[in-house]
């Protein structure tokens, strides 16, 4: 009889992986059901709503946090009212303190006079109303010493996002901060991370604040209150928010600050016909509500805005889903560039990149895509070559691999300065004997470049620069497939 209980047991667990397996669904699949949602909210509510700050300090007494009246259906009937579809809920800011009782942490709200799970509130409420629920998380953690990276770091947030992946369903999108911006996805793989949150969920999309481009993301996200908007001829799935008061999280001025109907209405018309997801930012209060002002802004525009008739999204570019690890570079001369030094400084806790020479700067992992043009960790790091007759850099993967992609992002805040226009793509095994494997133009723009090829197996990879606007320069680069 035990033997029959445990082949049945065998059987029904086989049976639901291959039915999640089974109804996986493609990256372009999921971007276009993502960006079909148009219209959201994000919700910062955690313990900067209850020390007036912006970025709480992370050493705050978890009894300060005490929402006596928290009730996230309130949140979730007034953003039925507005006709949104979906949320994203700061589960834990850069600060440290988790809405939910973590196992690997003290500083959260199991320690504070609440007791409850407020995540666990929270998607039930919105999935009641019809809503999607969806995650914030903050990679950067400075109370639990989430800063510079490395092994120890890292498994203490993969175990984080085990908790928030396994316990409360279905969870459409995560969207994390404090990673590509502040430590960088070569601190805490990128990698890692995400084969971590497609295995728990595979259908779970990946996005991140100051994300501005294609690279390393699934869904391009612009920071609105840094004047990050979606580009006119825009058609890579994205979202962006806006904060509807002063500040992302609710402060006692909040109420009075609430914009006019006018200024969402505004943002929907123009930025939700881009494939862009439109969010409105609100800060429930320090009861855990929304304030009357917000409730009344949100029941007004549920009365006006009325979705537009929108082509589908448009097939997306081939990026990679893997990225391969490089193990060391080389190249001709050149010079590595950390520029605006001085917000380098202020932006990146990795101490070593500011000393930085060479031109391991290109796989430093750190956003180089910075689209408000100045404001806090508005800096880029790249290499730019001399003008000898051969310039070129060779990435070595460390062992024989199989790759089929090869990116380039060039420098940005140039213009159109140093951007590489005709390249060859050569492998090799020893580093001495090397074999084209393709020749090509990219175009004379600042966006991500991915060349696609059969896959070929090797330890070295050339890029032979041929042609290129002034002294050629280059941000990021790598491999996958």
């Amino acid at each position: 009889m035990k033997k029959i209980i445990t082949i049945l047991f065998i059987c029904t667990v086989n049976f639901f992986v291959n039915a999640q397996q089974s109804l996986q669904k493609n990256l372009q699949q999921l971007q276009s059901d993502f960006i079909d949602l148009r219209f959201g909210v994000m919700m910062h509510f955690n313990m900067g709503t209850f020390t007036n700050e912006e970025w709480a300090k992370p050493d705050h007494d978890p009894q300060i946090f005490n929402p006596k009246k928290l009730d996230c259906n309130q949140w979730a009937k007034a953003c039925k009212s507005a006709g949104m579809t979906y949320g994203i809920l700061t589960t834990k800011h850069h600060d440290g303190f988790c809405l939910w009782d973590s196992k690997y942490t003290t500083y959260d709200i199991g320690n504070s006079p609440a007791k409850r799970d407020v995540v666990a509130e929270y998607v039930k409420a919105f999935r009641s109303q019809g809503l999607k629920p969806c995650l914030y998380f903050s990679i950067w953690d400075r109370h639990n010493g989430i800063e510079t990276g490395g092994a120890k770091q890292e498994e203490f947030v993969m175990n984080q996002l085990t908790e928030l992946l396994t316990n409360y369903g279905e969870i459409p999108l995560i969207i994390f901060d404090g990673w590509n911006w502040k430590m960088g996805h070569k601190a805490i793989s990128y990698q890692r991370i995400y084969d971590h949150v497609k295995k728990l969920q595979p259908n779970c999309l990946i996005s991140e604040h100051n994300g501005n481009g294609l690279l390393q993301t699934d869904i391009i996200y612009y920071e609105g209150p840094k004047g990050v908007y979606p580009p006119g001829n825009n058609i890579y799935a994205s979202q962006m928010a806006l904060t509807l008061t002063n500040g992302w999280f609710w402060h006692p001025s909040s109420p009075k600050d609430v914009k006019n109907i006018n200024f969402t209405l505004d943002k929907l018309q123009r930025v939700v016909p881009l494939y862009c997801n439109y969010m409105i930012n609100i800060g429930p209060n320090r009861d855990g509500l929304f304030d009357d002002e917000v409730v009344a802004h949100l029941k007004a525009i549920g009365k006006t805005w009325k979705p537009a008739k929108r082509q589908p999204l448009p097939q997306q570019p081939p990026v990679p889903s893997s990225y391969l690890e490089v193990k060391g570079i080389t190249t001709s001369a050149g010079k590595a560039f950390i520029e605006p030094e001085g917000l380098a400084k202020t932006g990146s806790p990795i101490a070593s990149l500011l000393n930085e020479k060479t031109a391991s700067v290109t796989l430093d992992g750190v956003s180089d895509l910075v689209g408000d043009r100045g404001g806090f960790a508005a800096f880029q790091t790249y290499w730019k070559f001399a003008p000898e007759k051969e310039r070129y850099l060779i990435l070595d993967l460390g062992t024989e691999q199989t790759i089929s992609k090869f990116y380039y992002l060039p420098t940005q805040l140039k213009g159109y300065s140093g951007i590489i226009t005709q390249y060859q793509l050569l492998v090799s095994t020893d580093n001495q004997n090397f074999r084209e494997i393709t020749s090509d133009s990219w175009r004379k723009t600042t966006d991500l470049k991915i060349t696609s090829f059969p896959p070929v197996k090797t330890r070295y990879v050339k890029l032979q620069i041929l042609t290129s606007v002034d002294d050629a320069t280059i941000s990021e680069v790598g491999v996958g497939n």
